[in-house]
C-alpha cells in the first residue's frame, strides 16, 4: 500500500505486489483495506514532515536572507516577508492552541474523575 500512498496506479501497484490487478481490485474491497491505505498515506506523511521539519531552520534562514537581501526585487522580497511573517504567526497559533487544549483535556480529566468500583 506504500505504492498507492506513492502515488501509484492500480495497475503499479498490482505489478509491485506480484498480484493480477483483479486481486489488487478485490483486495480494495476488503473492509480493512481503506485504514491500510490510509495508514500508508499517514506513514509517508510523517516521513515527508520529518524531512521538512529538520529542513526548517535552514529554510527559514534563507527565507530571511532572501527578503532582506538588496539584491532581491521588490515584489519576490515582499512574498518572501509575508511567507516569513505567515510562518511565524501560525507557529504562533498553533503553540496557543495547543496550550488551549492540554487546559481543556485536564478540565475533562477533572470532571470525569477515576472510576469508581462498586462492591457488590
Amino acid at each position: 500500500m506504500l505504492a498507492k500512498a506513492e502515488g501509484k496506479n492500480w495497475d503499479e501497484c498490482a505489478e509491485i505486489s506480484k498480484i493480477s490487478r483483479y486481486e489488487m481490485m478485490k483486495w480494495r474491497k476488503h473492509p480493512d483495506a481503506d485504514n491500510l491505505i490510509s495508514t500508508a498515506i499517514n506513514y509517508k506523511l510523517e516521513e515527508a514532515l520529518g524531512i521538512i521539519s529538520c529542513a526548517a531552520p535552514q529554510l527559514c534562514k534563507r527565507l530571511v536572507d532572501i527578503g532582506l537581501s538588496e539584491r532581491t526585487r521588490p515584489y519576490t522580497a515582499v512574498d518572501s516577508i509575508k511567507t516569513a511573517l505567515a510562518f511565524l504567526q501560525t507557529g504562533v497559533i498553533d503553540r496557543e492552541n495547543k496550550a488551549e487544549m492540554r487546559k481543556l483535556f485536564r478540565q475533562i480529566e477533572k470532571l470525569e474523575g477515576q472510576p469508581q468500583a462498586i462492591d457488590i
